[in-house]
């Protein structure tokens, strides 16, 4: 409920009788559990971002000082020059690539890119459109408390009339025909805003059920990311 929301319900609380508002709290509770459930999802994907970016920076950097040659070790040679001493080619090339394992060092790039790739089609789009759901039923809740208050005010001008008509009937033992017309008329406008209400809160009920269970998904993908890693860094020695 916004500042504005609550303002003007305190202002109708003044009203004469006791009169409960009109609850969301099924509605309240759902929404409270899925922004907390956001608010870990998106920190999740701020750091898997940062896991892909320094995956790709690793591949990179360490594919680079694997493909770099060794440095050397030199001497003196008889002519009093110092030079090198150089390996044999198979040597050289063994020690640059494997640092005691097989290291595809020629496949890193395409590792690289597949493993972003993986990244973002299999877990970041998935948890970015659940985050985008989410964040449309602001507006929802917004919508749903301003009918919600506007139902609440044509209750309350109802339970006023009523109150009303009781003094009447305790003073006079009769109301008078123009009240009860307003009773009446006030009625219908009472039913009218709560089927606006009520269709409203089912909608966003609905709504934010689905988006739950959508949650659902959003964890596989979320697990997903481990396999994914795994894979890449694995395929690199394989």
């Amino acid at each position: 409920m916004g500042m504005f929301g609550r303002f003007r319900e305190k202002v109708h609380e003044v009203a004469p009788g006791h009169f409960k508002p009109t609850s969301s709290e099924r509605i309240d509770k759902m929404y409270k559990e899925v922004h907390d459930f956001a608010q870990g999802l998106k920190e999740c994907e701020r750091q898997l971002k940062q896991l892909e970016t320094a995956s790709a920076a690793v591949f990179k950097t360490a594919g680079d000082m694997l493909s770099t040659p060794l440095p050397h070790v030199y001497q003196i040679d008889p002519q009093g020059s110092t030079v090198p001493i150089v390996p044999p080619d198979e040597l050289r090339q063994e020690a640059a690539t494997s640092m005691g394992t097989a290291v595809h060092v020629h496949n890193l790039a395409s590792i690289s890119q597949k493993h972003t790739s993986e990244l973002e089609t299999s877990v970041l789009a998935p948890m970015r459109g659940w985050i985008k759901d989410y964040r449309s039923f602001k507006d929802k809740l917004t919508i749903l408390d301003n009918r919600r208050l506007e139902f609440d005010a044509e209750r309350r001008a109802f339970h006023k009339l009523e109150l009303k008509k009781v003094h009447q009937q305790q003073a006079t033992d009769k109301a008078e025909p123009e009240l009860l017309g307003k009773l009446e008329a006030k009625s219908g406008d009472v039913a009218a805003k709560r089927n606006i209400y009520n269709a409203h809160e089912q909608e966003l009920h609905n709504g934010l059920a689905a988006l739950i269970n959508d949650a659902k998904s959003v964890r596989t993908h979320l697990a997903n990311a481990m396999r994914i890693q795994a894979q890449a860094f694995g395929s690199a020695v394989a």
